[in-house]
């Protein structure tokens, strides 16, 4: 049976530091990326996207399809709706979607008045105290590359994961060229860091493109590992490629 592929998704979900300590940011710019994949050594294909919604408000989009001989056996469907309100991304909902093998759901409303939000898993629902600003897996993406960009070595930021509220941990571990089907990028290397866990993350960002992620590698304990690596993109409506 499929489990979910941990993309830190897109994984990358797409939040850091404490609310106080956030670096100012440019809005984020719209793109659309699209990937080859590979799960568990089966083909796959991934879309990650970013779009302005006419008032003003933000939607993340991830999308996999995982195949056997063609034909799609499961797909994930993330999305994240979020405002840019000081500086920062603020989250309304957030939910999460897998068909086929493994079907799951769950989801997350965000109540900024009451600093609380409802998360369900499987329609079983939690309500969960806001330590400050909180963010999901997608969402967290648009901050984490800006402190990376800032020059920050060790982000920290509280994300909510499936039923609770976690802290994550990213540590910058340098620069890499990375080559992909539109040319070699010079990339910065991002990994999480999780302590007592052999289980491994590892993000590759474009600075010379808005950080856009073009490559990420998860690998769990148990050896079963995880690829998506840029195939095309645009950012701003116009084509990305690499140099």
């Amino acid at each position: 049976m499929f489990t979910r592929p941990h993309i830190v998704n897109l994984g990358l979900s797409f939040c850091l530091l404490l609310f106080a300590e956030f670096s100012i940011a440019a809005a984020p710019e719209p793109f659309v990326v699209n990937y080859d994949a590979r799960y568990r050594g089966l083909r796959a294909e991934a879309t990650i996207s970013l779009e302005q919604n006419e008032n003003g408000s933000y939607l993340a989009h991830s999308i996999i399809a995982i195949k056997l001989f063609g034909a799609t056996v499961t797909s994930i469907n993330e999305r994240s709706r979020f405002d840019w309100i000081e500086d920062r991304p603020r989250p309304r909902h957030y939910e999460y979607i897998q068909r086929g093998l493994g079907s799951r759901s769950r989801s997350i409303d965000f109540n900024w008045q009451e600093n609380t939000a409802l998360a369900s898993v499987d329609e079983r629902q939690t309500e969960l105290e806001l330590p400050g600003l909180t963010l999901d897996e997608l969402s967290m993406y648009t901050v984490l590359k800006q402190e990376v960009l800032d020059g920050a070595e060790d982000v920290f930021f509280d994300v909510i994961d499936r039923n609770q509220v976690e802290e994550y941990h990213y540590r910058l571990i340098g620069e890499e060229a990375v080559e992909t089907e539109v040319g070699t990028f010079q990339a910065v290397k991002v990994e999480r860091v999780r302590e007592n866990s052999e289980r491994l993350t590892q993000l590759w960002f474009a600075p010379e493109h808005d950080m856009l992620l073009i490559k990420i590698y998860h690998r769990d304990p148990d050896g079963d590992d995880y690829e998506i690596t840029i195939k095309d993109a645009q950012l701003n409506g116009e084509a990305v490629t690499a140099g």
